[in-house]
């Protein structure tokens, strides 16, 4: 269930959605958590507010990285997706990983168009 986490162009059913959200779940959280502990280390003044609204540039950055890399990958051509990679992005900075990343599952689902294609 675990293999292929990181090849972004395959197409997951739902139990390798939950796997591939969970994973990159942790792995956001643990980026999160590094980088404001690195900046905590070379800020002694760095404050929870600060470290609130460094969190969320973090996530928001790393969700539209994953997300637009399957959409890459999976060379889908819809404005549709395009529109929901950037309202989630929109809703991470409210939300946080937690809800945008049900997004890029879901897009972990749909068939490459290079599948459908041929």
């Amino acid at each position: 269930m675990t293999k292929k986490l990181n090849d972004f162009n395959v197409k997951r059913n739902w139990k390798e959605a939950i796997v591939f959200y969970l994973a990159y779940l942790l792995l956001g959280l643990l980026i999160s958590f590094l980088i404001g502990a690195i900046f905590g280390i070379v800020n002694p003044e760095f404050t929870d507010e600060m470290a609130i609204t460094l969190g969320k540039i973090v996530g928001t950055i790393y969700y539209i990285i994953i997300y637009f890399s399957i959409y890459i990958k999976k060379k889908m051509d819809s404005f549709k997706y395009i529109l929901i990679g950037i309202l989630s992005a929109i809703l991470n900075v409210f939300t946080g990983l937690i809800f945008s990343l049900i997004f890029v599952a879901y897009l972990t689902t749909k068939d490459s168009e290079i599948e459908t294609a041929e």
